[in-house]
């Protein structure tokens, strides 16, 4: 089954770099690409009762508009989004800025690397978080 990833990335660059490190773990999924804030939570009201919920959302904190942590406040509020797990793609690696963060529920902080093959080694923490979500739905599906 393909996995769907939402990446709210407003760098180009980084979204290739993104892309190769997908490709380079052998990762099958659609990747839906969101350019800065504004964008994202515009679709998350347009279709909130009808969005198809992705396999794991990627969020860059630093977004022109609305940043990552108001996108986090926001998906808070709405209970269908629980589920989806989140993980931070961050240049920034400061402990203020993962303290920010503390009270919602973000999966991974990935800080960017800045060199290449470091960066390809964020395809297999994308492949660790949608094996753990599987492995997290199978186990809630069990013992509903």
């Amino acid at each position: 089954m393909t996995a769907t990833i939402f990446l709210v990335e407003d760098n180009p660059a980084d979204v290739e770099l993104f892309r190769m490190a997908l490709q380079e773990a052998s990762l099958e999924c659609e990747l839906v690409l969101f350019e800065d804030g504004r964008k994202f939570l515009d679709y998350i009201d347009s279709a909130e009762s009808q969005v198809a919920l992705p396999d794991l959302l990627i969020l860059d904190l630093n977004l022109p508009k609305n940043d990552g942590a108001e996108i986090l406040r926001v998906l808070s509020g709405i209970p269908h989004f629980a589920s989806v797990p989140v993980a931070v793609l961050s240049s920034s690696s400061s402990s203020r800025e993962r303290s920010k963060l503390a009270n919602y529920r973000v999966r991974e902080f990935i800080s960017k690397p800045s060199d290449l093959e470091s960066y390809m080694k964020i395809g297999q923490i994308i492949s660790g978080l949608l094996l753990r979500s599987d492995s997290h739905d199978q186990h809630n599906a069990l013992h509903k």
